[in-house]
């Protein structure tokens, strides 16, 4: 698994944005990047989301607006990944791709899309769209696949504005754009990394592979990614290897031992003192706390 640069239809008979009906026994796309900007409806399967930098669950009704280049993927549970009777369409979405100037470089300069041009630049750090809101745009999302092109291009444009005017619903998911500021070598290199860390955090990593990958010895390695990450390596693994264990104490009531080591942790002892150091509590306690959050 590779990060990888996305292309999407071009040219005289494209149209300004792009509606693509998503339908899988899994979600399968690679964590993958492309200029256009992104607004995705989780329609049914349930796993985690990749972006950026953030990990998260993710479930039907999730709904994210994604910037250019912010990279991105949907997993299943793992435990999906092995499952033979999964349905054809047990992961749904629908995903919608435009280009800023989808309506041309003039458009978003117009005193009256003076909202929608904020809102595009701002998710540059990607939003969950929560609330309200979120229900709102997914019915309206699911209403633009039976319209001719011009009333589904004045949905859209509608569908923009909604989301312009009720910034409180808007939750921002990264926490710095600087990694996506890099130049596009740089991207690539690290979304190799984060690529291979999303397909392999549950298992042992190597930090030899990681750094060959980026074409660095291991030492310019470490040195690299921290500095355009703000975090070591280490600790990037070990933060989805704590997310992971989170959905699973949440979800699950499988002993302490078997979250350990299907987290990617060698031993209990490790985990208890890493889960303690992020969660700011032990995995029992975390545990109980969902439990009682949830009655």
């Amino acid at each position: 698994m590779k990060a990888s640069l996305e292309h999407l239809a071009k040219g005289s008979e494209a149209l300004s944005f792009e509606i693509k009906e998503v339908k899988q026994a899994r979600f399968d796309a690679p964590y993958h990047f492309h200029p256009e900007l992104e607004l995705t409806l989780i329609i049914s399967g349930e796993g985690k989301r990749f972006i950026g930098n953030q990990i998260s669950d993710f479930s039907p009704g999730d709904l994210v607006l994604l910037g250019s280049n912010l990279p991105h993927c949907w997993q299943n549970h793992r435990k999906d990944w092995l499952t033979e009777d999964l349905q054809e369409d047990a992961a749904q979405a629908l995903v919608i791709h435009f280009s800023l100037d989808f309506l041309g470089e003039a458009f978003l300069n117009k005193k009256e899309s003076a909202a929608i041009k904020s809102l595009l630049e701002r998710a540059k750090l990607g939003f969950s769209i929560q609330g309200s809101t979120q229900d709102k745009i997914a019915r309206e999302m699911l209403l633009l696949k039976g319209l001719a092109p011009f009333p589904r291009l004045l949905n859209f444009l509608q569908i923009l504005h909604t989301l312009s005017t009720q910034v409180a619903d808007l939750h921002p998911i990264e926490s710095s754009e600087s990694s996506y500021t890099l130049s596009t070598v740089d991207l690539e290199r690290i979304n190799r990394v984060y690529a291979y860390v999303i397909a392999n955090y549950t298992h042992e990593v190597h930090l030899d592979e990681v750094a060959h990958l980026a074409n660095m010895t291991e030492t310019a390695f470490c040195r690299y990614f921290k500095k355009v990450t703000n975090k070591t390596f280490v600790e990037l693994v070990t933060e989805f290897r704590i997310k992971h264990a989170c959905q699973l104490l949440r979800s699950s009531s499988k002993p302490m031992i078997e979250i350990c080591f299907e987290s990617g942790f060698g031993n209990l002892s490790h985990f208890n003192k890493q889960f303690k150091q992020w969660m700011k509590m032990p995995p029992l306690q975390y545990r109980k706390l969902t439990l009682e959050w949830h009655q």
